[in-house]
């Protein structure tokens, strides 16, 4: 198994892409050893390092355009 350390930046809303990299890295075969991360790039990172991403890409899907605007 490959090892990586893992640096996950700002963005806002753009920063939940930050779930398809951290799930294409385990689907290939790295081992994410370190997690470091900015703005929502910390919050994703320490969600991972929690083990909570399954549950939190879930909760994400599941807000629909109504729900952030009302």
């Amino acid at each position: 198994m490959k090892t990586v350390s893992l640096v996950l930046g700002s963005g806002g809303a753009r920063g939940l892409a930050h779930i398809g990299v951290i799930r294409w890295l385990e689907d290939n075969g790295y081992d994410i050893r370190h997690i470091a991360g900015a703005s929502i790039g910390s919050v994703i990172g320490g969600i991972h390092a929690a083990g909570k991403l399954d549950e939190f890409e879930q909760w994400v899907q599941a807000i629909s355009r109504v729900d952030i605007l009302t």
